[in-house]
């Protein structure tokens, strides 16, 4: 599908949904919290260049639309995704968006999404003067023609992705790094928890137990 960024009004707003939530890596004018639904968030993408290598694949973010999801659905998992918009000036925005395209290029597609805002609304801040201003609009990164995506590795189970996240390292760091990072993050901008995050979190961190701890007796029988 193709973004319309130049409305009207023109859109010059970027929404993070993963690691531009802890590390955007460009200047903005404004940031606020905010929500789009129709999408769940998925750590359901390869990392050859990021977070693993070509040999070893780490995990990253992606977004699913819900008509994409299919049996990969939790009947109970409301299709909706927290993050933060970054509205940016109008003579960077070429800029922003050129290094975005590469920062998403493998297996990610940009298009328009409306955000709204986080329950309950109105509280005041940045985002209840951006929403109070009217309606909100950003680009969106997420995977599409999953058929044909080389990249896109789901559906996995919580278990099936925790067991690469908890060993995988690329040249961007270790991949539980950007894992962990995003759950403190998500706190700290005041987005509410994401369930799915805090069990993939939780499995990272009892299997890297569990790991170390076997480590130990081996060792002590050496």
């Amino acid at each position: 599908p193709s973004a319309d960024f130049e409305g009207p009004p023109a859109v010059r707003t970027v929404f993070g949904y993963g690691s531009l939530i802890f590390r955007p890596g460009f200047d903005y004018r404004r940031a606020y919290p905010a929500c789009v639904r129709g999408f769940y968030r998925r750590f359901w993408q390869r990392s050859a260049d990021h977070r693993g290598t070509p040999e070893a694949p780490g995990r990253v973010l992606t977004l699913l639309r819900a008509e994409d999801f299919g049996e990969a659905a939790d009947s109970e998992a409301e299709a909706v995704v927290y993050g933060m918009a970054y509205e940016v000036d109008e003579a960077q925005w070429p800029a922003v968006l050129e290094d975005l395209d590469i920062r998403e290029r493998h297996g990610y597609i940009r298009t328009v999404a409306e955000l709204q805002p986080l329950p309950p609304a109105g509280e005041g801040g940045a985002a209840a003067g951006a929403f109070e201003e009217g309606p909100q609009r950003a680009i969106v990164y997420y995977a599409n023609e999953l058929g044909q995506n080389a990249a896109y590795a789901g559906p996995e189970t919580i278990t099936e992705t925790a067991t690469i996240i908890a060993v995988t390292c690329g040249p961007s760091g270790r991949n539980d790094e950007y894992l962990f990072k995003l759950e403190r993050a998500l706190g700290e901008r005041g987005l509410p928890a994401d369930p799915y995050i805090v069990e993939l979190a939780s499995e990272v961190r009892r299997m890297q137990a569990a790991a170390a701890a076997a480590m130990g007796a081996e060792a002590a029988q050496r």
